[in-house]
Parts: C-alpha cells; sequence; structure tokens
C-alpha cells in the first residue's frame, strides 16, 4: 500500500480535538530562533563595529530577566490557548499568532539575554529622529506583539464571515 501509515487511534483522537503537532507552533519557534539571533548579531556588529551611528547602553531595568521569561511563557501560553480553540471551532491555524508570538519572544528574550552579555546593558545602536535609541529586539517585540493580536482578530473576523455565509446559504 503506498502512502502513509496509518495514525494510532489516541493519536487521531488528539487531533481530532485540536491537540498534536501544528505546523503554524513550528513555524513560530523558527521565527523565534532568527529573531534572537538577528538580534543578538546586530548588537554585536554594533558594538564591534559602530553599526549605526554610537551604541548607547541601556541598564534601565537590571533585574527584570525572570520577568521577560514569565512574560514569554505567558505569551506562548496564551497564543497556544487561542491557537487550540480556533483549531477546534475550524478557524484553522494561526500562523499570525505564532509567527507573532515568535518575534515577541525573540525579542523580549533577546534583550533580557543582552544584560547578561554585556554588563553595561542593552546596546541600543538604530538612531531615530526622537530622542530614542532603539535595537532589533525592540521592533521585533512592537512587530510582534502588533502583527500577532491583528492577524489573530483578522482571523476571528474571516472565520465568523464564513460562518455567516454558510448560514445565509443553508437558509430556505
Amino acid at each position: 500500500m503506498a502512502g502513509r501509515p496509518p495514525i494510532p487511534e489516541k493519536v487521531a483522537f488528539l487531533r481530532m480535538h485540536g491537540f498534536g503537532p501544528d505546523r503554524a507552533a513550528a513555524a513560530g519557534a523558527a521565527v523565534f530562533l532568527v529573531a534572537l539571533g538577528a538580534d543578538l548579531l546586530t548588537k554585536t556588529y554594533a558594538i564591534t563595529r559602530g553599526g549605526l551611528g554610537r551604541v548607547v547602553y541601556n541598564d534601565a531595568h537590571a533585574g527584570d530577566f525572570p520577568r521577560r521569561v514569565v512574560m514569554s511563557v505567558v505569551a506562548v501560553a496564551v497564543t497556544a490557548a487561542i491557537a487550540g480553540l480556533a483549531r477546534r471551532q475550524g478557524f484553522g491555524r494561526l500562523w499570525g499568532g505564532w509567527i507573532g508570538a515568535g518575534l515577541l519572544v525573540g525579542g523580549v528574550l533577546g534583550n533580557g539575554l543582552s544584560r547578561f552579555i554585556w554588563s553595561r546593558g542593552v546596546p541600543d545602536f538604530i538612531h531615530s529622529p526622537s530622542p530614542d535609541i532603539w535595537n532589533v529586539a525592540d521592533f521585533e517585540i512592537a512587530i510582534g506583539l502588533t502583527g500577532g493580536i491583528v492577524s489573530m482578530a483578522i482571523a476571528a473576523i474571516l472565520a465568523y464571515a464564513r460562518e455567516r455565509r454558510a448560514a445565509v446559504t443553508e437558509e430556505p
């Protein structure tokens, strides 16, 4: 017999109820690794090569790594809960939610780990017209949080629209 082997009964039950491997979650994990690596590599480059201008070290929140870890766990748990609910309700996979969570957690932990790597604080090196100075993790956090929330809202709106359209076509 060509094709896939049959799925064991327990695995089929778990998948039917929204549990099991999720390609969207795996994509989010990959985005996390890329985001964390990009953040730490750009900070290293900025320090060793001068980056995009003068590097400023931010040490305003020196002891907040445990809080960052808790925030990251909560972000992943909330995304997993919403994604599981969405799958059980037939919305499909929340790719944008998982990608957003990966970016958010990559940025949050990137800034947290930077305090251990650079004793002077988190290196900021992207200068803007305002007095603020940023790093790549700051953008990852903003884009991940905003993008994740917006993509989940759009997925919910589209699912609602599909449901309404199906209800209209079923009426006599």
